[in-house]
């Protein structure tokens, strides 16, 4: 796997925010906080992977200046960046945060990561199978969540990440996301691999459902593939 430094950006991609463009710069090594480590671990991320897609822990003076808020009770939080097809990284901030801020009430959700309010959302490109995601025909795997998506995209086959069961359209449509417009669609075979949790809930099927007709409008071949519940709980 080559190693791109995460600091060098393309002059293809849209200039990146002061603070990201900061974070993401040779100011910061890269290290990471050991609960951070421990937790890309469990994931089974390894090192070069790690290293390959810039993710860093954030120092906790710029988590709010990130994200344009006062996270509260948070105590630290990793920066995933998402790597831009056109090079370079995408102008998007998306962290886990620690502790993961724990549903209080009926309905609620656990809330694992956070991102600047109306940021929207993008798919996350594996650097290690972009090229194949991107440029080939091969059965592509449309993971939902960035670190599933990494650990599919290490065993060599090409992958790209969706963020939340809702994260693959624009919102108040069905279209599929700008960004899918890098990625040749048209009679490929396509993996859709939600969390596990598409077997129980109905909300989350439909979505699901809802994906594989907006894939189909543009040519695809989608198949559902089920996970284990514990991977989707990784998350």
């Amino acid at each position: 796997m080559s190693h791109v430094d995460p600091s060098k950006s393309s002059s293809t991609s849209p200039p990146l925010s002061p603070h990201l463009e900061l974070l993401l710069s040779p100011v910061y090594s890269g290290a990471l906080h050991p609960l951070h480590l421990a937790d890309l671990q469990k994931s089974t991320l390894s090192d070069a992977t790690i290293r390959e897609q810039g993710i860093r822990s954030v120092p906790p003076a710029m988590i709010q200046a990130l994200l344009g808020f006062n996270p509260t009770s948070v105590t630290s939080a990793m920066l995933l960046p998402f790597p831009d097809p056109k090079g370079g990284w995408m102008d998007h901030v998306r962290m886990k945060i620690f502790p993961a801020r724990v549903a209080k009430k009926k309905g609620e959700s656990t809330v694992k990561y956070l991102q600047p309010k109306g940021s929207g959302v993008r798919l996350y490109f594996p650097r290690a199978t972009m090229s194949a995601a991107c440029g080939s025909h091969e059965t592509l795997r449309l993971v939902e969540g960035e670190k599933k998506a990494l650990a599919v995209a290490q065993t060599g086959r090409p992958a790209v990440g969706f963020c939340g069961v809702e994260g693959w359209h624009v919102k108040g449509t069905e279209a599929l996301l700008p960004d899918f417009d890098a990625i040749p669609l048209d009679g490929r075979g396509v993996y859709v691999i939600p969390d596990g949790d598409v077997r129980t809930n109905e909300l989350v099927r439909y979505a699901v459902d809802r994906l594989g007709v907006a894939l189909v409008a543009r040519g695809a071949r989608p198949e559902l593939v089920h996970v284990p519940d514990a991977q989707g709980a990784a998350a």
